[in-house]
C-alpha cells in the first residue's frame, strides 16, 4: 500500500500553505488539515472501492472513525477551553485561570521580596555597627593610646545566618519568576501555536498518537498548571503563611557618642573648619581683632604666629584630651555595668524570630512548587494515556 508516502509528502507541503497567514497564529491550519485529511481519505475510499481491496476499505473505515472522533475531540476542547474563560471568571474573579494564578504568583513574590529587603537593609545596620563600634585615639601630651573596647565586632556572625536566608530566599524567587514566566509563555503559545499544532497533528492519520500527546501538554499547559498554583494557594490559605518582618530601628547600636557627635559632624561651617590649612585657620581665629582700632595691628604676625602655636592650639589639643578622656571613663563605666552586652542580645532577639519566619516561607515555597509540578506533569501524562497518547513522555517521565 503506497498511501503513507502521499500522506506524508501532503503533511510536508502544507507549510507552504500557512505562508499566506500570521505566523504568530496556527488556528487557521486546524479546518484546512481538517479539509485535506477528508479529501484524501475520500479519494482512499474511491481507489478501495475501485481496486476491490478489502484491506484498503477497511483502513479507510477505520481512519474515517478516527477523523470524525478527531474533529468531536477538537470541537469538545475548543469549547471547553472558551467555557472555561466563563467558569475562571465566577470563580477567581480573573478572565481566565491563567490570570488567577499569575495574581497568586505575584502575591508570593511580594512576600519574598519584602523578605530579602529586611536581610539587606539588616546586614547593612548590623555590618555598620561592627565596623563603627566604639574606638578612641587618646593623645596624652607627647604621645598617644589606641583604645577600642569592641564589643560589637563579634556580631558581624549573625551575618551569616542572613546570607543563607537570602540563598533561599533567592532560590524561591528565582523559581516564582520563572513559574509566572512559564505561565505567561504557556498563555500565549498554546492557544495559537502548540495547541493547533496538535490538532493538525491529531487529524493525520499516521501522527494520531503524538497529536493525542500534544493535546494533553497543551491542556495541562493552559489548565493544569494555573489550576495546581491555584490550588496550592488555596492549601496555604488553611495555615498561617509566615511573613518574615523584623524591628529594623532595634538594629541600630546608637551609641550615645555618636549622637552627641552628629550635630557637630553634620554641621558644614564645623566641617569645612576642619578641612581648612593653618594660615586660612590662623586667619579666622584672629579676625576678632579687626573689630576694635587698638587690635587691629595684632592681627599679622602677633596673633598668626606665637599666640596660635602657643596658646591657641595647646588650648584646643587639651580640651581635646579632657573630652577623650572623659569619653574613655564614660563608656568603661558602661562596660563595666553590663550595658555594652545589651546590643548584641536585642539583635539576636530581632534576628532569631525573622530568620525562623523565612525558614517557614521558603519551605512552604518548595512544597508550593513540588506541589504544582506534579500535579501539571502527571495530569499531562494521565490525559495522554486517556486519549491515546504516549505515556511513558521520555524525560517528562523521570520529573514525576
Amino acid at each position: 500500500m503506497q498511501l503513507r508516502p502521499l500522506a506524508l509528502f501532503l503533511f510536508a507541503i502544507m507549510p507552504l500553505a500557512f505562508s499566506a497567514a500570521s505566523p504568530v497564529d496556527l488556528t487557521f491550519a486546524v479546518p484546512v488539515m481538517a479539509a485535506v485529511v477528508a479529501a484524501f481519505l475520500g479519494i482512499a475510499n474511491m481507489l478501495s472501492h475501485s481496486i476491490s481491496d478489502p484491506k484498503l476499505e477497511a483502513w479507510v473505515n477505520t481512519e474515517m472513525r478516527e477523523f470524525f472522533a478527531a474533529v468531536v475531540l477538537i470541537v469538545i476542547i475548543t469549547g471547553s477551553l472558551i467555557g472555561s474563560n466563563g467558569v475562571a471568571k465566577a470563580l477567581t474573579g480573573y478572565d481566565d485561570f491563567t490570570g488567577a494564578a499569575q495574581g497568586v504568583v505575584d502575591g508570593w513574590l511580594g512576600t519574598y521580596d519584602g523578605a530579602f529587603e529586611y536581610i539587606i537593609k539588616a546586614a547593612g545596620r548590623i555590618r555598620a555597627a561592627a565596623t563603627y563600634s566604639p574606638y578612641l585615639n587618646i593623645p596624652i601630651w607627647y604621645f598617644s593610646i589606641n583604645y577600642s573596647t569592641n564589643t560589637l565586632g563579634g556580631i558581624a556572625i549573625i551575618l551569616g545566618p542572613l546570607n543563607m536566608a537570602a540563598q533561599g530566599l533567592t532560590n524561591a524567587i528565582y523559581l516564582s519568576e520563572g513559574l509566572r514566566m512559564l505561565l505567561v509563555f504557556l498563555k500565549i503559545v498554546v492557544p495559537h501555536i502548540l495547541l493547533p499544532i496538535a490538532f493538525v497533528t491529531r487529524l493525520i492519520p499516521f501522527s494520531r498518537k503524538l497529536g493525542n500527546t500534544l493535546i494533553a501538554l497543551s491542556i495541562a499547559g493552559i489548565i493544569f498548571l494555573p489550576l495546581s498554583v491555584i490550588m496550592a494557594s488555596a492549601l496555604n490559605g488553611t495555615i498561617t503563611m509566615p511573613v518574615p518582618t523584623m524591628d529594623l530601628s532595634r538594629l541600630d547600636a546608637d551609641p550615645w557618642a555618636m549622637e552627641f557627635a552628629e550635630p557637630l559632624c553634620e554641621s558644614v561651617p564645623v566641617r569645612s573648619l576642619l578641612f581648612v590649612t593653618e594660615q586660612i585657620f590662623s586667619a579666622i581665629v584672629c579676625l576678632p581683632l579687626l573689630l576694635t582700632p587698638w587690635t587691629a595691628g595684632l592681627y599679622q604676625a602677633p596673633c598668626r604666629e606665637p599666640l596660635m602655636h602657643q596658646v591657641v592650639y595647646p588650648l584646643i589639643q587639651l580640651i581635646f584630651q579632657i573630652v577623650s578622656t572623659v569619653l574613655l571613663l564614660i563608656w568603661e563605666i558602661a562596660y563595666s555595668a553590663g550595658m555594652a552586652h545589651t546590643y548584641a542580645e536585642q539583635v539576636f532577639g530581632e534576628v532569631l524570630g525573622f530568620l525562623r519566619a523565612v525558614n517557614n516561607l521558603v519551605v512552604v515555597a518548595y512544597i508550593d512548587f513540588i506541589m504544582v509540578g506534579i500535579i501539571t506533569l502527571t495530569g499531562a501524562r494521565s490525559l495522554s494515556s486517556a486519549l491515546g497518547g504516549e505515556w511513558y513522555m521520555a524525560g517528562i517521565q523521570r520529573l514525576i
